[in-house]
């Protein structure tokens, strides 16, 4: 394990620590311009986007110790774009939390330096980077799926098979859980690490799923 990502580890578990002169507070807001695509750019924050009906609403709860983390938010087209840069000074305890509500087939890209990344219910392309932090999603029927994090478990579960799905991590257990009734191209590359794959494979499948970790056990199966 490199210095840095020990490094990434030892700041997320950081992350929480919202003691004694910390302050919390939150806003909510909602988006009425049509949206098709979502972009969200955190340094520290605990990013949720689920599937949901009505308009494209967003919940940011902030923790601090000085000045709140800084955010903002902005429509171009029919492309949300949310941004989070920090508290500025040596503000250590800094963090947002987004809850984000989309409709189920808005393509997402995700960018944390720090924090866990959860997805339910969409039914769009995802992109999800992040330097330290677990990647969760459930109910994904999204056709392109690609996941790139240093150091984190990656879990995802899909209700209807990708075409394309990447998960690349330096540090991290992965878990996919695929539909049944489909044959996949799977390639799993692992250098430290048990990997396992129980789903139908077929090398010329057009449901391409590709997993490459340096450290950490890679668990391919069918969904229940």
């Amino acid at each position: 394990m490199t210095r840095r990502v020990l490094l990434l580890l030892v700041a997320l578990a950081a992350l929480p620590a919202c003691s004694a002169g910390t302050s919390t507070d939150e806003q909510s807001y909602q988006i009425d311009q049509p949206v098709d695509a979502l972009v969200v750019d955190a340094r520290a924050a605990a990013i949720t986007v689920e599937a949901g009906d009505g308009p494209v609403t967003v919940t940011e709860r902030f923790r601090y110790a000085e000045d709140r983390p800084r955010t903002a938010h902005r429509v171009e087209a029919t492309t949300l774009t949310l941004t989070e840069t920090g508290c500025g000074g040596g503000d250590v305890r800094c963090e947002v939390e987004y809850r984000i509500r989309v409709p189920a087939a808005t393509r997402s890209e995700v960018t944390a330096k720090a924090g866990a990344v959860t997805l339910t219910g969409l039914a769009g392309d995802v992109r999800v980077t992040t330097e330290a932090g677990a990647v969760r999603g459930s109910g994904l029927a999204g056709p392109e799926v690609t996941v790139n994090s240093r150091a984190g478990a990656t879990e995802l579960e899909f209700t209807k098979a990708p075409t394309a799905l990447a998960v690349g991590t330096e540090v991290g257990a992965v878990s996919l859980r695929l539909p049944p009734g489909v044959a996949y191209a799977v390639t799993v590359a692992t250098e430290v690490g048990r990997s396992k794959v129980s789903v139908d494979q077929d090398p010329g499948s057009a449901h391409r799923i590709e997993v490459r970790t340096k450290a950490g056990a890679v668990t391919v199966e069918q969904a229940s």
